[in-house]
């Protein structure tokens, strides 16, 4: 899969987060383990991404 398309994965799963939490937080709900497990799964595979991406050579992010 093009490293693009990886990086698009990534900002989608940390927009999810970002919603679910915002959304939690302005009704006040509690957010159970199960699926808090389940965001920080997504924020670490986004991050990882996104370290991956910066940190490839130019020429390789170029061929992607």
């Amino acid at each position: 899969m093009p490293l693009e398309r990886h990086v698009q994965f990534a900002q989608l799963w940390l927009e999810q987060v970002r919603d679910r939490l915002a959304e939690a937080g302005a009704t006040s709900a509690s957010l159970p383990p199960e699926q808090l497990n389940i965001l920080s799964g997504k924020v670490a595979e986004g991050l990882r991404i996104f370290i991956e991406a910066t940190h490839e050579p130019p020429a390789h992010r170029e061929a992607g």
